[in-house]
């Protein structure tokens, strides 16, 4: 056997050796390379050898023949499937293929090479490793010149399919991870290295096994940049994430931005198990690949960044360990950021995912801890950083990541708090730029703090209270950011009953520290914001009422732990620094606060109080220790009981828990004078101490007697302002005046506050002292102590004071005066003596009175009550009455208040509850003033009679006298005998301009209303009711008579229809609407309190509207009825446009309504109808506020709700959008985003919310209609067409599968409106362009560029991907409507545009609608619009695609009829493009199969001289026919009937397109052979019949065509059968050279001169009148004759110096023309037959030419005549032209004559050597020896003067 392979292999050897050039060698290899390479594979040592040797003789002999191609596919199949015996060893076999495929790449063209692309890929992913490198190699060469297709062409889309990739997905997969490996190889000296990210065997893999080494990176470079030009089409976007994610970060710019951008654009699935594995492996590397490097990994850390399902993997932690140990600072952010994204993704895991994730987090936990003090604990180590931002920004995402990880791992902090004392610690000592991080970490930790152990909780109380208690050394801005976090820690971790907790938010009070820790620090003490604070702080999904607390209740710590707890502290805190001493104030209040709190809490009545946990909750507090009565008695009653069961529970009063906390007070009280350094100086502890003892029982009183000295001491020091110094002298006046002090101590007392001999600044301390100090014991009934001598030297001591003007003890000697007088000791029942100084006091505070002095006023009233019952029985004011009413002019509110207080205090003594405040010690009574209140009827009636005054200061003070007297003087009968004009006067002040005015009057009819019995009540209700209704009395009540005072209201401030308003009108309208106007007053009291609350003095006043919201509560909970006819009523006054309207109605539903979402949604189906009647009302401001409060509703409840009511909504929205008033307008356009925003959302597919697509599908059918109807699209307001377009424009991107059925009716009314939504400035551009020096064209160009970027146009893409079979029929109606019906450029170009979309996108759809749609473009090419004509050609060719052939034969005729019989050149223009169209868009294999309906016009058209009309036809012509001339002979017939039909069209410019087409058609045809016989005859006819008629512009082409296609067919035309035809040939020639059209004539005489010289002399009558016609044209007359109808004349006249240098030149060459055509149409017959008559004239033009007396000759006639003459003489040389000798030799003598002068150039005279050269042989052959000799002379005589070497040369030549 090895014997006969040898034999045969030597054959083939001696074969390829016996190849004589390379296009035998070529064929010899293409023959038996492969076969011979198969024999490697043979058993046969020998064999494989022999081949070896062969190989080695080839490769050389290839390698220089460059030219010759290999068997590339040959030897390519022989590698992937080898024809070798089983078991034989194909390894060198497929080696040495390989190398003859890759020497063999270089030689093919780029087509060549991409052919072989597939073959190369196709099974790759299967061979040896060996193999596939080198295979991968050859594919790198084969991708030199490789670009990838355009995105979404035809080849883009079939790429995939082009690869073979369908067939062979895993070729795909390996490619792509061979194409990701080399991206990351590098240059190295041998491919045996490992490299980041690839083992040993992936570098010897592309070095060794390829057959190749890179050796530089460029190398390596030139390849990738190939390798992601090939990436571009073809692979799925999920092969090419990792290569392209490799190539991003490549060190070269050029593939790195490139392969960044491809990225972006890729669809990545990052939940794919597959891709987050491979991109695991390359971050982590294996046993014998190492990780990719440092910035791979970065970026591979940025896509796992954005993947749940990285989280579940065994290995994250693995990751998250080496970034975080990486020393690439991007790659460690990022890792953090990773850790940050595990951590916080841990809600759909499984048990055993969960359980990995907790490992994780305390393994990260630990690891950034352990990272954050590597690098510098607690404070960064700044000496080791680099970058600063860098590290900083690098720490704050490590901090910010634990505190993620805590929070998503509460067990690592729940029994273990070490990691937040560790945040602590970095907050305190940290760098400034890391602080709001920490914060912020720790913050978030607060969700988890409830659930801390209990262990843990009280480790967390010792962790804080070290930073609250301790005073920071240097202050530092970052300890108070632990105490913030430290205060909120308290407030979320830790119950409000829990006092340890409040202690420590006593400490955040401290006022060393920064406000945000104030403020959150007092929110721990506020059970209001912390009951929200602590119900909001959680993760699970909750009600707004349970996030905003209504749902739980705070419980007070009790009194006793808590004082307690502030002792134990106190305790420990003494003799230190401790913050405790600057917050103790607050610490102290807090406590009273408790007390009060405990004693409302106990009380055993239901009996309701003001004191609620609001958020007013401590103002109210306060208050109502002041004011209410009812809090006070529950206060003294706490306080009894605490006091009575301590004593009881143990002996040692000291262990009093209330003594304890009252000895808490004093010793601070005493301790901030006499400590300032430690204890903050705070007026709290002398009001708070002052305040419990006046609600203290005298047991509590009695123990505080030893505190008697200690008070003393503080007084007689300077220390106290007058304030404190006032509640100090209060205290020991109540302490001292206890009965369990004796007489005598009591004189021992007063002896020792005696004011003589003492300093001055004591003076006022005793004053004080003396004067608390003796009102308390006549208050105790002691009046037996102090002598009536002691008090008048006392009396007249303060009336010095009093009267001497520069004192400074004014107001504290009023302050004694109103001690003395309220309690009587000023008489009038006893010390009457005392009444002269009364009346001495009085005198000396008048002045003051008048000035409107607040304590002289309410002095004056005290005194009054000392100077008894008035006998007189006038029914005016008294004089101190009247010194108070004169008041009015003060502008001061509060002195307002003040006085009216006063006029309470005179007109009823003690009766007023004014005075109640000052009875501060418990039992004790008033014996000493008797109850006189016979004053007060004449007061109040002077009060309503200011109230009803023009005067606005009058009446502003007598709105709030009638209110103090009616608070404080209320349950008197005089006051309710008076309810009604009382009840009247408020409601004169309801639309008084003064907020405070309003709000006094509203308070004012609260307080009447609430004090009358049911007839009083009704008949105010029905007395309110028609004051607001009857204008009349309207008017009665607002205005009284019009003065020169009265001031008027602001202009438009109280304007409505019924000519006023105010708030308190529509609170009425409210009360009224709801069907019960008693409700008015108990709405008043909410409405309105600002203003009252605002006032120091009318603070009291607001207190009531709490118990007006308990029986309102009441009465909504037990009647229903009323509840529903108030809420709608009261939701829409909410939204009205009056702000003091809307603010009123605000409060009074805030005030009803605790949880607003839950009341509207039970309350939606008599709220919505409400609003919708609303919005049509009459009045604009119900409108408005209707629209607004609809705006809020569709917000709060869900769309189910209203769905029925959905078109009602729409309507009555579009109609506010369309008010008259602007304000509705605006908020009619509101509300209507709102529902379009809501509607869109519920459409939206994407919404996970939207239960089922029925419920969009139900929407739709409402809204799609009302849309697009009259009310919608169709509406005559600007506005609601453009919002409702809008809208359906949303619909349309979000709607899905919804809105599918209306897809026709959408696009029909879109297309339509394309024009009518253009700004109207567009067409008046277009139709001005001119004026603006702007081109209709660029116009045109921006109006389309406009529309491809319209929303619109994007709709309408949606749109169309949403249709269906079941959608076409009436969709393709409707669009055939929309685009015969449509007007404007816009909308015509957007049909045109969705017929381009449907046929590109939707071919299987829109296919059996092809010919109709067809026939509809066709229709709109014919617009006048170049544009819109353009658009729908580009259509049509689109369409073509889809339609059937008969259909495009039609629209071919249709072009062809566009074309050829159109009256312009626009039409022409059109039809290029519709043509051009069809060529582009229909797709190569349909064109195919029409090509010859529109090649052929194409073929014509490309000859048109419209530029535009050539370029497109020529353009389509050479697409197709790739420009060959062969393909004529496809479209002969057809070129050759449009030519019959049009050429004797009436437009001479299509005769003329014709007649150049049909020339050049004959020029093509080079060979006659190639038509038939048909074919010739048929043409030349057509030409015949062409050249018929008179001559016409163009016509020459015509005949030229004639000639030239003749002379192509001379064979066949000297047939004799085809006699006849030549003779009509030469007919047609003769009358055509007859023609008198000189420009005509010229052309054609040059062509018959052309057609003699093929045809020689056929015809002799040709010849006949070609050298008669020739004739006349080489004649001067005939140049001089401009008119052609003229004979010929002659003239022996020199015209020469008429013509000008470029005249002459141009005629010159105009006659060498027709010279050269007579040599050219000389002929000879077999050598030596020539027409004589023909040379005969030939020689005399010659001759002439010179001798012209219109033309001057230059060289150029010379030449011409020496280069035509050279060829006859040539032609002649055989014929002995005996009889043209003697004229050709006179032409030669007059050429000498010419030429050989010294002026002619060197080029004439060579010429003329040539001449005579050609001449010489044909002299010998006639033995003209004679002229011969001449000849020889006259060069012998030139040779002697001539000088040039060149010239001597060529005569040389000549002799020779």
């Amino acid at each position: 056997m090895a014997e006969n392979e040898l034999s045969l292999i030597n054959k083939v050897e001696l074969r390829i050796a016996l190849a004589e050039n390379d296009k035998q060698f070529e064929s010899s290899l293409q023959l038996y390379l492969a076969p011979l390479l198969l024999k490697l594979a043979s058993p046969h040592g020998q064999v494989r050898s022999s081949i070896l040797k062969i190989i080695q003789q080839l490769l050389p002999r290839i390698a220089a023949a460059r030219t010759i191609k290999l068997p590339l596919v040959a030897l390519l199949n022989q590698v992937k499937t080898p024809n070798i015996s089983p078991g034989s060893d194909a390894t060198s076999l497929r080696l040495f293929s390989l190398i003859f495929v890759s020497r063999g790449i270089e030689r093919l063209s780029d087509l060549e090479k991409k052919d072989l692309i597939p073959i190369v890929i196709e099974g790759i992913s299967k061979f040896p490793g060996n193999v596939s490198a080198r295979l991968f190699n050859v594919l790198c060469k084969l991708l030199e010149n490789w670009k990838s297709p355009s995105l979404d062409t035809e080849d883009y889309n079939n790429m995939s399919r082009f690869l073979h990739f369908i067939d062979n997905p895993n070729d795909e997969n390996y490619l792509s991870q061979l194409i990701s490996k080399f991206f990351l190889l590098q240059a190295t000296p041998n491919g045996s290295i490992v490299l980041p990210g690839l083992s040993i065997s992936d570098n010897e893999f592309f070095n060794k096994d390829a057959g190749i080494q890179y050796k530089t990176n460029n190398e390596i470079f030139q390849i990738k940049l190939r390798l992601l030009e090939f990436l571009k089409a073809g692979f799925k976007d999920e092969n090419l994430v990792i290569p392209y994610l490799i190539a991003s970060v490549d060190s070269s710019s050029i593939i790195n931005d490139s392969a960044e951008v491809l990225l972006k654009k890729l669809t990545i699935n990052y939940e794919d198990e597959r891709l987050i594995n491979n991109l695991v492996d390359l971050f982590l590397g294996d046993q014998t690949r190492p990780p990719v490097s440092a910035t791979v990994q970065e970026k591979i850390m940025q896509n796992l960044l954005k993947s749940k399902l990285v989280t579940t993997i065994p290995r994250v932690a693995e990751i998250s360990s080496i970034g975080l140990t990486s020393e690439y600072s991007r790659l460690k952010q990022s890792t953090v950021q990773f850790i940050k994204w595990v951590s916080s993704n841990d809600s759909e895991f499984s048990e055993s995912q969960a359980k990995t994730l907790r490992e994780f987090n305390s393994n990260m936990a630990s690891q950034l801890r352990n990272n954050l003090i590597t690098e510098g604990w607690p404070q960064l180590d700044s000496s080791q950083i680099k970058n600063y931002s860098t590290s900083i920004s690098q720490r704050q995402l490590q901090y910010e990541t634990l505190g993620n990880i805590l929070r998503s791992s509460p067990e690592l902090i729940l029994d273990d708090i070490s990691y937040i004392e560790f945040l602590f610690q970095s907050l305190e000592g940290e760098l400034p730029d890391l602080r709001a991080t920490i914060q912020d970490a720790l913050s978030s930790l607060t969700v988890l703090l409830p659930q801390l152990s209990s262990q843990s909780k009280q480790n967390l109380k010792i962790l804080v209270k070290r930073y609250l208690s301790q005073m920071s050394s240097d202050n530092s801005e970052n300890w108070h950011s632990c105490r913030y976090v430290a205060i909120k820690y308290i407030n979320s971790s830790f119950p409000f009953e829990d006092s340890q907790a409040r202690y420590l938010c006593i400490l955040g009070t401290a006022k060393e520290n920064r406000s945000d820790t104030i403020e959150e620090a007092i929110k721990g003490l506020h059970p209001h914001w912390f009951n929200i604070l602590q119900s909001s702080n959680t993760l699970e999904f909750k009600s707004t009422r349970d996030l905003l607390g209504e749902n739980s209740k705070v419980v007070f710590p009790t009194f006793e732990q808590f004082i307690s707890v502030l002792q134990n502290e106190l305790t420990e805190a003494n003799g230190t620094n401790n913050t405790i001493y600057q917050s103790l104030a607050k610490g102290i209040k807090f406590g009273l606060q408790i007390l009060v709190m405990q004693a409302i809490s106990n009380s055993n009545s239901n009996s309701n109080t003001v004191v609620v946990t609001d958020e007013d909750w401590e103002i109210r507090l306060d208050k109502a220790l002041e004011v209410d009565k009812t809090v006070q008695q529950l206060l003294v009653e706490e306080i009894k009981h605490i006091a009575e069961s301590d004593i009881n529970m143990t002996d040692n009063q000291e262990n009093n828990i209330f003594n304890q906390y009252l000895s808490i007070i004093f010793n601070t009280l005493i301790g901030q004078y006499f400590d300032t350094a430690r204890i903050s100086l705070d007026i709290t502890y002398v009001e708070i101490f002052t305040k419990l003892i006046t609600f203290s029982p005298p047991r509590v009183i009695e123990q505080l007697i030893p505190l008697i000295d200690k008070i003393i001491e503080l007084i007689n020091k300077q220390v106290l302002n007058d304030k404190s110094l006032s509640l100090v002298c209060n205290s020991l006046g109540i302490i001292s005046s206890h009965p369990y002090i004796s007489r005598d101590y009591l004189l021992r007392l007063f002896n020792q506050l005696t004011i003589n001999d003492i300093p001055s600044y004591m003076v006022k301390n005793r004053l004080l002292t003396i004067s608390y100090l003796i009102s308390r014991l006549y208050l105790r009934k002691r009046i037996d102590i102090i002598d009536t001598s002691e008090l008048i030297k006392f009396c007249d001591i303060l009336l010095n004071h009093l009267k001497n003007v520069d004192s400074s003890l004014y107001y504290t000697v009023l302050e004694c005066i109103n001690q003395l007088a309220i309690f009587g000791v000023l008489g009038p029942v006893v010390n009457q003596e005392l009444n002269s100084f009364v009346l001495q006091f009085i005198e000396s505070i008048k002045l003051k009175v008048k000035k409107c002095d607040e304590q002289s006023v309410i002095t004056l009233s005290y005194l009054t009550l000392a100077l008894g019952k008035s006998t007189s029985t006038s029914e005016e004011i008294n004089q101190y009455e009247q010194m108070i009413y004169d008041t009015h002019i003060s502008k001061q509110v509060e002195y307002t208040f003040t006085s009216g207080e006063a006029f309470s205090v005179m007109g009823c003594g003690w009766q007023s509850t004014y005075l109640v405040k000052y009875l501060d010690i418990q039992g004790e009574d008033i014996i000493y003033i008797p109850n006189d209140i016979s004053r007060l009827s004449i007061i109040l009636q002077v009060v309503l009679q200011a109230c009803a005054n023009t005067k606005p200061s009058l009446r502003r003070a007598g709105c709030i006298w009638l209110l103090s007297l009616t608070q404080y003087c209320g349950h008197l009968s005089i006051i309710q005998q008076k309810s009604s004009e009382i009840h009247i006067s408020f409601m004169r002040f309801l639309a008084d301009r003064d907020e405070l005015i309003q709000e006094s009057a509203s308070r004012g009819l609260s307080l009447v209303y609430e004090m009358g019995d049911y007839d009083l009540k009704d008949t105010l209700v029905r007395g309110l009711l028609k004051s607001f209704t009857d204008s009349s009395s309207t008017t009665n009540f607002t205005s009284g008579s019009i003065d020169k005072d009265t001031e008027l209201f602001e202009p438009e401030l109280l304007k409505t229809n019924e000519g006023s308003v105010s708030t308190y009108k529509d609170v009425l309208n409210l009360a009224s609407d709801v069907g019960d106007p008693s409700l008015v007053y108990k709405f008043m009291s909410l409405a309105k309190s600002s203003a009252l609350w605002s006032s120091r003095k009318g603070l009291a006043f607001g207190l009531g509207s709490i118990l007006s919201k308990a029986q309102l509560d009441k009465m909504l909970s037990t009647n229903k009825n009323l509840s529903n006819r108030l809420i709608p009523k009261l939701f829409r006054y909410r939204y009205d446009p009056n702000t003091s309207v809307q603010k009123s109605m605000n409060d009074i539903w805030n005030a009803l309504i605790s949880d607003t979402s839950k009341t509207v949604k039970e309350n939606f189906d008599i709220i919505l109808p409400e609003l919708l009647k609303g919005m049509g009302n009459k009045e604009w401001r119900v409108r408005q506020a209707s629209t607004v409060g609809l705006s809020d509703l569709v917000q709060i409840v869900s769309i189910e709700s209203y769905e029925y009511k959905l078109e009602e909504i729409w309507n009555m929205s579009f109609r506010v959008m369309d008010d008259i008033k602007e304000s509705v307008r605006k908020e009619g356009i509101k509300l209507t985003k709102s529902l379009a925003t809501i509607l869109v959302r519920i459409i939206d597919p994407k919404n996970k919310s939207s239960d089922s697509p029925h419920e969009s599908i139900d929407i739709l059918e409402n809204l799609i209609p009302f849309l697009l109807g009259n009310k919608g699209l169709l509406s005559d307001s600007e506005d609601v067409r453009n919002f409702a377009l809008d809208t359906i424009l949303k619909i349309c991107k979000t709607g899905g599968k919804s809105i599918k059925i209306y897809v026709p009716k959408l696009i029909e009314n879109f297309i339509n409106l394309m024009s009518t939504l253009e700004p109207e400035v567009i067409n008046y551009l277009v139709l001005n362009a001119d004026k603006y020096n702007l081109k209709s064209n660029d116009i045109y160009a921006k109006r389309l560029q406009s529309l491809g970027h319209s929303p619109m146009m994007d709709a309408i893409e949606k749109l169309l991907d949403e249709l269906d079979d079941s959608l076409m029929e009436d969709f393709i109606n409707k669009l055939e409507s929309a685009i015969k019906r449509s007007v404007g450029l816009p909308s015509k170009v957007c049909g045109s545009r969705v017929l381009v979309q449907l046929v590109s996108k939707h071919y299987h759809l829109i296919k059996p609608f092809g010919d109709k749609l067809l026939k509809v473009t066709i229709q709109q090419i014919k617009d006048k619009n170049d544009t819109i004509s353009s658009s729908y050609s580009t259509a049509a060719g689109y369409l073509c695609k889809i339609s059937s052939i008969s259909s495009i034969i039609n629209y071919s005729k249709f072009i062809n009829k566009l074309y050829f019989e159109s009256e312009d050149e626009r039409s022409r223009e059109i039809a290029s493009i519709a043509s051009e169209n069809v060529s582009k868009y229909c797709g190569h294999d349909k064109f195919e199969l029409i090509a010859s309906a529109f090649l052929p016009l194409s073929f014509i058209g490309k000859y048109d001289s419209n530029k535009i009309v050539k370029l497109n036809f020529e353009r389509e012509w050479i697409e197709n026919t790739s420009g060959s001339n062969s393909s004529i002979k496809l479209y002969m017939n057809e070129i050759l009937e449009f030519f019959k039909i049009y050429v004797q069209s009436n437009k001479f410019e299509i005769r003329k397109i014709l007649a150049t087409s049909i020339s050049n058609l004959s020029n093509l045809i080079d060979n006659s052979n190639q038509l038939s016989s048909e074919t010739i005859i048929e043409l030349l006819k057509l030409l015949l019949e062409s050249n018929k008629g008179k001559s016409w512009e163009g016509k020459e082409l015509v005949f030229d065509s004639l000639i030239s296609f003749s002379i192509t067919c001379k064979e066949f035309l000297r047939n004799p059968l085809q006699l006849e035809l030549l003779n009509q040939i030469n007919r047609v020639i003769i009358v055509e050279a007859k023609r008198r059209n000189k420009t005509y004539q010229k052309h054609v005489i040059k062509l018959v001169g052309k057609y003699i010289h093929e045809f020689n002399n056929d015809n002799l009558e040709v010849i006949e009148i070609y050298i008669t016609i020739m004739g006349q044209v080489l004649s001067d007359n005939y140049s001089l004759d401009e008119d052609e109808d003229e004979d010929m004349t002659s003239d022996n006249e020199d015209l020469k110096f008429n013509l000008t240098t470029k005249e002459n030149l141009d005629l010159e060459e105009s006659k060498l023309s027709f010279i050269k055509n007579l040599g050219e149409s000389f002929y000879i017959i077999n050598d030596k037959q020539y027409n004589h008559e023909l040379i005969e004239f030939i020689l005399n033009q010659f001759y002439s030419i010179f001798h012209s007396r219109l033309i001057t000759n230059t060289w150029r006639s010379k030449l011409q005549v020496m280069e035509s003459l050279s060829k006859i003489l040539i032609q002649l040389k055989d014929s002995h032209p005996i009889k043209e000798i003697d004229n050709i030799f006179k032409n030669w003598i007059q050429l000498s004559e010419l030429c050989l002068t010294n002026d002619n150039i060197e080029n004439v005279k060579i010429q003329f050597i040539r001449l005579s050269s050609n001449l010489q042989p044909i002299l010998e052959d006639l033995n003209e020896l004679n002229k011969l000799n001449q000849v020889i002379e006259k060069l012998n005589q030139f040779k002697q003067t001539e000088t040039s070497s060149i010239i001597h040369t060529e005569l040389s030549k000549f002799f020779t």
